[in-house]
């Protein structure tokens, strides 16, 4: 048989006051300083990489150029080495 357990009531668990007060609440959550600037260097630095990056794509015309040149026609002596 199925033996069925008995589901204790939910118990409340009493609020507990913090000592830090609401004015200290708000500093604990600010971001420090220091990685705030490394966050802003490193956005910079990601910012002057793409716009490098897209002033070379608008320049590859220029820099790179192909010239594709003919094979000449093989010979008939070339043609069959096995001779």
């Amino acid at each position: 048989m199925i033996a069925l357990r008995e589901i204790p009531e939910q118990q409340t668990v009493p609020e507990v006051e913090s000592s830090n007060g609401p004015e200290n609440a708000a500093d604990l959550s600010r971001a420090p300083r220091t990685g705030l600037r490394l966050m802003v260097v490193i956005l910079i630095g990601l910012a002057l990489v793409a716009i490098y990056a897209n002033v070379q794509k608008v320049r590859r015309d220029k820099i790179e150029r192909v010239t594709i040149t003919p094979v000449p026609t093989a010979t008939s002596a070339a043609a069959s080495p096995g001779r």
